[in-house]
């Protein structure tokens, strides 16, 4: 009988696993897409938030914008209409509030009532990509809202990088890098794909801050992540994993669901990472 072909397995591996790190690093050009919006207004706002959103300059109603403007410009509107609401909606996760869609309507977008549900849906994309927070309808009668820690997680990082500034959005993408690279990355590999996104260590961030701060000392204390150095490397090298605080407040599920929403994908379409969190879901029971 001829022995199993184990290279055949471990290159079907590889090969899966490179495939979803090319998923990911594509569907993160939404996250850097998201990021650009906030970023073409990055230099009054790296540092801290507006106490509250800006009303329109423009005197033109939302539904004279099309008759008056060329497209570039109206999208260059909305997308302000865009970055008001998501720094608006920022200022009430950061106060513990809650709003509604008369004080969005009132406060942030008057005057473009007609565009509220793209400019909503544009600001909650942004919202969950880059920083990690989702919009959950408290009061469907009177549309009030209010922001919540994506996937369960309770770390938001506002005390660390640029101070204020939700950083779950990050920690979500290495938890996902991590676990499409079947539960463990290579430092250099991590770091590789995050460049791919713009991300760099020692380079600020207008968003995060350092990103290699934030992740090989705050992540790692808070216990989201384990660094170990691989043993026998020379000159000696660390990967990463799920550190014990990852594991106690999301799962494997989760993240694969959120993986599987910015790439665009059902879940079942990445068999074994499916696979590996459903068996991850039945343990918990």
């Amino acid at each position: 009988m001829d022995p199993p072909d184990n290279s055949r397995n471990v290159n079907q591996d590889s090969t899966r696993s490179e495939r979803e790190t090319r998923d990911l690093e594509a569907g993160e050009e939404e996250t850097t897409t998201s990021g650009d919006v906030l970023g073409s207004s990055q230099g009054s706002q790296r540092a801290s938030f507006p106490s509250t959103a800006g009303v329109p300059s423009v005197e033109a109603s939302g539904s004279q914008i099309g008759e008056f403007y060329p497209d570039i410009l109206r999208q260059q509107i909305l997308n302000s209409k865009t970055i008001d609401l998501i720094l608006f909606l920022i200022l009430k996760y950061r106060r513990k509030q809650q709003t509604c869609k008369a004080e969005i309507l009132y406060m942030v977008i008057r005057g473009y009532e007609d565009h509220f549900p793209a400019i909503f849906t544009k600001a909650s994309e942004c919202l969950r990509l880059t920083f990690g927070l989702e919009i959950i309808e408290r009061n469907p009668r009177v549309h009030s809202y209010s922001l919540v820690n994506a996937l369960g997680l309770t770390y938001d990082g506002m005390l660390h990088g640029f101070r204020g500034v939700p950083k779950i959005g990050l920690l979500i993408i290495v938890l996902c890098i991590i676990f499409i690279q079947d539960n463990c990355a290579s430092e250099q590999e991590l770091w590789r794909i995050l460049n791919n996104m713009g991300l760099y260590a020692g380079r600020d961030h207008f968003i995060y801050g350092d990103p290699g701060v934030l992740i090989t000392e705050h992540f790692v204390q808070e216990g989201y992540l384990e660094c170990r150095q691989v043993p026998g490397s020379d000159p000696p090298t660390r990967e990463y994993l799920w550190g014990p605080r990852a594991h106690a407040e999301t799962t494997k599920m989760k993240v694969l669901k959120h993986f599987a929403s910015i790439v665009k994908q059902d879940p079942r379409s990445y068999p074994t990472r499916y696979a590996d969190a459903l068996k991850d879901e039945i343990d918990r029971t």
